[in-house]
């Protein structure tokens, strides 16, 4: 009787350091960055398209993946540290792609003005109004 606890106290313990271990690393891994990844390259005024004429094959094909969405700004958006950069196109009726811009990329973005052509990747998020956009590096 006492041979079988111990077997069971060391298969328990061996269980709940690995979980422990898994757990540790999981929780520290490191975050991915959008600038060192491939990503899409599309306009905004394809993104947005893409997303209002079928949505779920859009979420297969964009979703969680790093796009380069090219546009033209339409508003700078400052919130203390963060920036949102909403992007358009020529015939926009409303919606377009809103960029949250990455603290890298920030003093860049808030130079942009209405009407500048720009060039941001990112982690796509999905569409409500607009597509949302994460994470966003300023390319040109």
């Amino acid at each position: 009787m006492k041979k079988s606890i111990k077997v069971i106290l060391i298969i328990a313990l061996a269980a709940v350091g690995s979980g422990s271990f898994i757990a540790y690393r999981m929780w520290n891994k490191p975050h991915a960055d959008a600038a060192e990844l491939p990503g899409i390259k599309i306009s905004a005024q394809e993104l947005v398209e893409a997303f209002e004429n079928n949505e779920e094959l859009a979420n297969q094909t964009y979703l969680s993946k790093v796009v380069e969405v090219k546009g033209s700004v339409s508003n700078v958006n400052v919130q203390d540290t963060i920036v949102y950069v909403s992007l358009s196109y020529p015939d926009a009726m409303f919606g377009g792609v809103q960029v949250t811009v990455d603290e890298r990329s920030v003093e860049a973005a808030k130079k942009l003005k209405e009407g500048d052509e720009a060039t941001f990747k990112g982690f796509c998020n999905g569409y409500l109004m607009d597509v949302v956009v994460k994470d966003g590096i300023l390319i040109k």
